[in-house]
């Protein structure tokens, strides 16, 4: 049973919930909960693109984002769910929402028909300086008038560490890091939700489907299992590199990390998460011989 200290951010259960075909209610109104609190205009329809697929999901399907959706005036919305991080994953969500963007521009078409893609970034580890405040969002904007260049790039950072009691959000944003933030106690943390909130209805009904059927509670597992045994084997790589460091000695960790990254990969683990891991590009990665060489050697 998973029931017991459910994690609700496990990557497997957030994308059951936010990219199944019937969840797009659900997905509809963290997007919305998200833009009204920057002060930005909600949508009144979203369509997922990336459905969630248990037998796909189970063999490891590669994903770049957790979550990617379309919205009826043609604006693109992607959410990446991060659960250990630091600095680096700003370039990370710069990456995704760059690939994302040009994504929307076919070969006959002109620059001008290039749409808005809104990234919100779902994180359990602080990122920004901004101790107070968990939900940060970011646009371009001239620097010393403060105008905004476009809407095509809008940035949201969720820092679920940073939520307390008191942080100043949007009601039903706030709702969501309250979700989004239970380590424990589900039942009872849901029961309060609920009561004043008619989404959270919708996503605890949700989580009992999940948790009553056995295929999907063994993909939790499974992806609890590979994520704990991937912080392991990042704690290993920081402790190798640091004793390299002190002996003077990098040549070889590298080479030690393609081994990883090749182990990881057969083992049919997220390739996102080994490139987090192990330090590696996506595209190296997708290229490692089995032998954990590059093709290219």
């Amino acid at each position: 049973m998973v029931e017991k200290d459910f994690k609700v951010l496990n990557d497997y259960f957030m994308r059951y919930l936010l990219a199944k075909e019937d969840s797009q209610n659900i997905l509809k109104d963290l997007i919305n909960s998200v833009r009204i609190d920057a002060g930005q205009e909600s949508f009144k329809e979203v369509t997922i693109l990336n459905t969630f697929n248990l037998k796909e999901s189970i063999n490891g399907k590669e994903t770049i984002v957790d979550v990617r959706a379309k919205t009826k005036s043609g604006e693109t919305v992607i959410i990446e769910i991060q659960r250990v991080g630091n600095k680096a994953f700003i370039y990370r969500g710069l990456y995704y929402w760059a690939k994302s963007y040009t994504a929307n521009l076919k070969a006959k078409n002109k620059y001008e028909d290039l749409n808005p893609v809104i990234s919100i970034n779902i994180l359990d580890f602080n990122l920004t300086e901004n101790k107070d405040k968990p939900h940060s969002c970011y646009f371009i904007k001239e620097y010393d008038t403060n105008e905004i260049l476009t809407n095509h790039f809008e940035m949201h950072f969720l820092e679920l560490k940073k939520f307390n009691e008191k942080s100043k959000l949007y009601e039903p944003l706030a709702d969501w890091f309250k979700f989004l933030n239970i380590k424990k106690d589900l039942e009872d943390t849901m029961k309060v939700l609920v009561e004043k909130n008619p989404i959270m209805k919708e996503i605890y009904d949700k989580y009992n489907k999940f948790v009553k059927n056995d295929d999907l509670t063994e993909g939790y597992t499974e992806w609890e299992e590979n994520y704990f045994r991937m912080l392991t084997l990042s704690e290993e790589r920081l402790q190798g590199k640091l004793e390299g460091i002190k002996e003077g000695k990098l040549e070889g960790i590298k080479e030690r990390n393609y081994a990883i990254a090749k182990d990881m990969k057969l083992k049919n683990m997220d390739i996102n998460l080994i490139s987090e891991i192990t330090g590696l590009s996506v595209e190296e990665i997708r290229n490692l011989r089995p032998d954990g060489k590059k093709l290219s050697e």
